[in-house]
């Protein structure tokens, strides 16, 4: 500091703090004696257990409600809830270790963590057969999750002169999930869900090849070489949906009274195309569709048109919403917010006045070519463009 003082801890000492409660110091004079641009500095760990039972209420019990229906004269009730005995806590075991920072008096200060949490004994609704009337039954699945990742944030301050003000925040966070085990997976309901090693968020996808330029259909691979398209067989092409890594970048510039604040958030991911459907249907679709295959010969982008009588083009264009060619780069870079204020210099005033717009959503960069790269299932409005001027008073 730049009055002598230190951020290290009593007696000029820094310190190592760890799981449990333990610390190391060591003495700064050993060797940070002439290390005048390093201010401030922390390395710390954790590691914990905990337990979840989200599962709802009454869980415990069978269950019952009124029917509605008379038998006899007598209202009857109707199962509503099966109980299983055998369920308990799903485990979660939490670690982390993180290094905190401080240079040149703070004014860059940067924060590295890591983390890995590891989730067992799941509790998920077990699928039942549709005979025994219920969906699915509450049970604990044999199964393991880790979650792991790496966050980074930086907070420089790039301007600090009298009344001028600039200050900058940058965070990036790189998350990672996986399936570590799955006892019976391949004999299970989720065998076509779920895959060893592979993130929870992954796809199955048929491999496209494109269009076929004498039948004008859909072409997928034969990934197995039993000589047809199965979902079991050939739908085996994994896509990880999870982003990749996301983050945003913040600004602060304050000059006398007035203020401008402005965030970027990005994000690297892959999602899915706008759903089109079978080119040629009686419904309302994209009109790039008009793009499709019309005679033998050609290379349109889509298939031949078809109102629902050519089975094999239903059946093509079915697999084509579940193949490769429906996920895209939905990569981009988004001005989420920004704001600008000013204070009126009301001298001698107890009132003050302040005056501000605001904007949320204003700009997107993205190659995705369907609409908001966030949000692309129907039935969403993606994130509206909202633009606030105001003025406020305080007595």
């Amino acid at each position: 500091r730049r009055d002598g003082s230190s951020r290290f801890g009593p007696g000029n000492q820094f310190a190592f703090f760890g799981a449990g409660g333990a610390a190391w110091l060591f003495s700064k004079e050993s060797f940070l004696k002439d290390v005048h641009w390093l201010s401030f500095g922390k390395l710390r760990t954790s590691y914990g257990t905990t337990g979840s039972d989200q599962i709802g209420d009454y869980k415990f019990l069978d269950t019952y409600s009124v029917s509605g229906v008379l038998y006899n004269g007598q209202t009857g009730l109707q199962p509503t809830g099966l109980y299983n005995e055998n369920f308990a806590w799903e485990t979660n075991r939490k670690f982390e270790a993180a290094l905190e920072t401080g240079f040149l008096q703070d004014r860059i200060f940067f924060t590295a963590a890591w983390y890995r949490n590891r989730s067992s004994n799941q509790l998920v609704g077990i699928p039942m057969a549709s005979t025994t009337g219920f969906q699915s039954l509450l049970s604990n699945l044999d199964a393991e999750v880790e979650n792991s990742g790496l966050e980074f944030t930086l907070r420089t301050v790039n301007l600090s002169q009298g009344p001028l003000q600039w200050i900058s925040n940058l965070n990036i966070s790189f998350s990672r999930n996986k399936l570590l085990s799955f006892p019976g997976l391949a004999g299970s309901t989720y065998s076509q869900r779920y895959r060893i090693n592979e993130p929870l968020n992954i796809v199955l996808l048929y491999d496209y090849k494109g269009i076929d330029p004498n039948t004008g259909l859909y072409q997928f691979s034969d990934l197995n070489n039993d000589g047809k398209i199965t979902a079991a067989g050939d739908k085996q092409v994994i896509y990880n949906l999870n982003p990749e890594y996301f983050g945003g970048f913040q600004n602060q510039l304050i000059y006398k009274g007035l203020k401008l604040d402005f965030l970027f958030q990005f994000v690297k991911q892959k999602n899915y195309n706008y759903p089109i459907g079978a080119a040629g249907q009686m419904y309302n679709q994209p009109e790039k569709l008009q793009a499709s295959w019309q005679a033998p010969g050609d290379t349109s982008p889509y298939q031949i048109f078809t109102a629902g009588n050519n089975a094999a083009a239903v059946t093509a264009g079915s697999r084509f919403s579940e193949s490769t060619a429906a996920i895209s780069d939905a990569s981009y870079i988004r001005l989420k917010n920004i704001s600008l204020s000013y204070d009126l210099p009301l001298n001698g005033l107890k009132t003050k006045c302040r005056l501000f717009t605001q904007g949320q959503n204003l700009l997107t960069f993205t190659k995705y070519k369907d609409g908001d790269p966030e949000f692309i299932s129907a039935g969403f409005l993606p994130p509206l463009k909202v633009i606030t001027i105001g003025i406020q008073l305080t007595f």
